[in-house]
């Protein structure tokens, strides 16, 4: 299971997307919808989780560079 840290939170927050919201990729990236029997919802929990791959690695890569100062 995925749980958002603070860092992530904080920079969903601030990229202040109006679909991809701290609120809304919580509720998404540990769904397992198949897509067989629901698409739309698969389709929506990869779309949840491919932004918390991408803000993931930003966070990791804003650590890296911190630790490297």
């Amino acid at each position: 299971m995925i749980k958002l840290t603070e860092k992530e939170k904080d920079l969903i927050n601030a990229l202040d997307d109006s679909l991809f919201t701290r609120n809304f990729v919580e509720d998404w990236i540990n769904r397992d919808d198949n897509v067989v029997i629901n698409a739309p919802a698969a389709l929506q929990s990869a779309n949840a989780k491919g932004f918390y791959r991408a803000v993931h690695k930003i966070v990791q890569l804003q650590e890296k560079m911190e630790e490297e100062k």
